[in-house]
């Protein structure tokens, strides 16, 4: 080896077929290894497993949350530009930018989704939970997935943003191509990006279409007061409120959906403490925080080193890609007691399911809102529900991670 050249390192396997299906024994194989290893993501990576060192970590300003050009290291060179003009609209997303322009967008950003905004929408989540439930008063067996998971934060979003429900199909489709993009790194191809260019461009269009209308008339929807906010002295450009809301229509969609996706099945996997809850429903705050750290929606995401920094005794240089395993680091020994048993009621659940630090999910409070709202309603107009099927099949999506079909017995 040539001195100063980093040595040559052979990933460990974490991202294997089986690993979506259960990845619990394969985290807590790397934690009790060790806090860092290096994985086979892409062409190589460091992953990080450990509470401590997510937690820590993730706020490093030594890691760049711009990383759209990690994407596309599975594609040849001679392709990489022809979706150049997809990784700059990826790149205008607030979850792919640093400050200060990031500190900037978030600020104005937060006016919508404050505590007291997101409890205000507390009555509209019930009424339309309370409309997607009816329909399954009049059945035996149903989906959840499809009836409530699939259908419930793409409308409370699409309300949010002032869309038409007849628009909501479309939107769905859109987001399943760009959750896919996102769930499998090591299998992007120029025929895989081109689906999700289409998807990001005809979106783009739409909320460019969406904003011009409501500068003419506005409205009580959140484009109308993203074309409206302002602090001290700075706007939103017209490509900004567009890239953010294509990014708040996917993220308010899939992590949401597999928050009470994977919530329910854990809870119909677990009949007394689902006793307790229904009995008690002043446990559905903590019912929901212990849900979101057991079954992580989210299960893991991704910085770049800007310099050379040591993270968990290991020696990262620039240019390096590093991942967060948010799933594994919120079933760690060190930060939880018995982290593999659901506990309704733990108190000290300090979980990194919405992540931590400047890029702490901006949706946090209405995904929390509407988790509480679905999974109570669901627990008391359905006693008797329980899993139709023993065996549940699992989108194959490492990071967005959630189930295909969830059919029940009610």
């Amino acid at each position: 080896m040539v001195e100063g050249q980093a040595p040559v390192l052979t990933p460990a396997e974490l991202f294997s077929e089986g690993l979506v299906e259960d990845p619990y024994p394969t985290y807590r194989r790397f934690l009790d290894a060790g806090p860092a290893h290096y994985v086979n993501y892409k062409r190589g990576a460091w992953a990080i497993f450990s509470h401590a060192g997510c937690s820590t970590a993730i706020r490093d300003v030594r890691l760049t949350a711009k990383r759209m050009g990690t994407f596309l290291l599975t594609i040849a060179p001679e392709h990489r530009t022809e979706f150049a003009e997809l990784m700059r609209l990826f790149g205008l997303w607030m979850l792919f930018i640093d400050a200060p322009e990031h500190t900037r967008l978030r600020k104005l950003m937060n006016r919508g989704f404050s505590p007291a905004v997101v409890e205000s929408l507390r009555p509209q989540v019930e009424t339309i939970v309370g409309r997607i439930l009816e329909p399954l008063m009049q059945v035996a067996e149903a989906d959840l997935i499809q009836a409530i998971a699939y259908p419930l934060p793409m409308r409370v979003i699409a309300e949010m943003l002032g869309i038409p429900h007849t628009m909501e199909t479309w939107l769905l489709a859109c987001t399943e191509v760009i959750a896919h993009f996102f769930g499998a790194p090591n299998q992007h191809g120029v025929e895989t990006l081109r689906p999700v260019e289409r998807a990001v461009l005809e979106l783009m269009h739409f909320f460019r279409e969406a904003t011009a209308a409501r500068r003419k008339h506005k409205g009580n929807d959140l484009i109308s007061l993203l074309l409206e906010i302002e602090e001290d002295g700075e706007l939103l450009t017209e490509e900004e409120v567009h890239a953010q809301c294509v990014m708040l229509l996917f993220g308010g969609h899939e992590t949401t959906r597999n928050l009470l996706g994977n919530g329910i099945y854990t809870l119909l996997r677990h009949p007394a403490e689902t006793e307790e809850l229904r009995e008690n429903p002043g446990l559905i705050r903590s019912a929901v925080e212990e849900l979101l750290r057991y079954e992580s929606p989210v299960q893991y995401t991704t910085r770049v080193v800007k310099e050379e920094l040591e993270i968990c005794g290991v020696r990262l240089r620039a240019g390096e890609l590093i991942l967060f395993m948010l799933g594994a680091a919120n079933r760690d020994t060190t930060q939880f007691r018995e982290p593999d048993r659901l506990d309704l009621k733990r108190v000290s659940n300090p979980h990194l399911a919405f992540g931590a630090g400047a890029h702490f999910c901006i949706g946090n409070q209405l995904a929390r809102l509407e988790g509480q709202v679905a999974i109570q309603k669901l627990l008391q107009q359905f006693p008797r529900m329980r899993q139709a099927q023993k065996r549940v099949e699992w989108v194959p999506n490492a990071v967005l991670r959630g189930l295909k079909a969830l059919p029940v017995a009610l």
